[in-house]
């Protein structure tokens, strides 16, 4: 897969679902659509905003880990309905106090987001101090993003087209967030 970029939030990870599918023919993925059909009710199935929070829910850590849909490490994604059931993009970005604006710093040293020991990537999951020896600031930011406005992936509602559906809402869902809501996250943190 290619590196990590500022606008890039999500991306789907085709091969490592085929390569560790075993003998199951629709993928990993699909193995956790179809055990999970149940939970999918008749309204959602042709709906284009519930079928993809039920398909992305899916898709990402914790039910699937690793994802079919991987996450920038140092962000949190989600997608779900808001209550008028209109689709919402949830991100979480933790902000380190460099990217804050000096106005809202603290005026004494504190401790801030860690990267782990040794580990050179660019986004990669951030922790609080390990050891609390001081006062410690972990700032973060979370965008919220209407999305009905986008043009999500109309699934079938069929049955016979779960699995396909299922991908194509997920596929289609990674690169509007990366499009609509990469460059924001870019933005919040002065890239």
């Amino acid at each position: 897969m290619p590196d990590w970029t500022p606008t890039t939030l999500a991306r789907v990870d085709h091969e490592y679902d085929r390569r560790n599918a075993g003998s199951r023919s629709t993928g990993r993925f699909g193995s956790y659509i179809s055990a999970r059909e149940n939970e999918l009710d008749e309204e959602e199935r042709a709906d284009r905003s519930g079928f993809t929070a039920w398909a992305w829910h899916i898709a990402t850590s914790p039910v699937m880990s690793p994802g079919y849909v991987e996450i920038r490490p140092d962000l949190s994604v989600t997608f779900d309905r808001d209550e008028d059931g209109d689709p919402i993009v949830k991100v979480v970005v933790p902000l380190s106090h460099g990217v804050l604006a000096r106005q809202h710093r603290p005026d004494y040293e504190v401790g801030d987001w860690e990267a782990p020991y040794g580990r050179g990537e660019r986004y990669s999951q951030l922790y609080g101090p390990s050891f609390v020896k001081r006062t410690a600031v972990l700032t973060s930011a979370t965008l919220l993003e209407p999305a009905k406005d986008w043009d999500l992936y109309v699934p079938s509602g069929g049955a016979e087209r779960l699995v396909t559906d299922a991908q194509e809402a997920v596929e289609t869902a990674a690169r509007l967030i990366n499009v609509y809501v990469g460059p924001r996250v870019a933005g919040l943190l002065g890239e």
